[in-house]
Formats: C-alpha cells, structure tokens, sequence
C-alpha cells in the first residue's frame, strides 16, 4: 500500500475524532443555543457531497471520513434541533 491512502486515513481520522467532543458535549449539556443551524445544515450537506465525491472516485478515505463526519453533525444537529429553547 502507498503512503497516499495511509495519509487519507490518519486524516480523516482526526477530522472524524475533532467532531467528537462537540457531539458528545451537546448532548451531555443539553446546551445549543449558541451553536448556528446554518453551519451544522452546511456541514452535513458538505459530508454528503464528499462522501458522494469519493463514491465516484473509489477513494475509501473519502468515503469513510465525510460518511462519519456527515453522521457526527447530523447528530449535533439533531441535538440543536430537539435541545433549542428560545
């Protein structure tokens, strides 16, 4: 195997592993408000775009990083949506 994919995937893990703590946080806290509907919306729109890109492309690093970081913001997004108070 070639250092290039090895690259993808120590990237794409930490990509991953920096979406973590937020998740986990929001949903411990309960506490969104000032987290913006409008990134979390892009985020995920952006991760399902990526994952489609790698899709196309056969690249499992793209694939694997977007498809989780993708599940990673919806979940904190789901979190904003359901623990917002006005």
């Amino acid at each position: 195997m070639s250092i290039t994919p090895l690259l993808g995937y120590a990237a794409g893990a930490l990509t991953v592993a920096s979406y973590v703590p937020q998740a986990v946080r929001v949903w411990r806290t309960r506490k969104v408000n000032d987290l913006s509907y409008g990134m979390f919306a892009l985020l995920v729109l952006s991760c399902a775009l990526w994952t489609t890109f790698g899709i196309l492309l056969e690249s499992w690093p793209i694939i694997i990083t977007n498809t989780l970081a993708g599940l990673l913001n919806v979940a904190i997004f789901t979190a904003k949506i359901r623990f917002h108070q006005d």
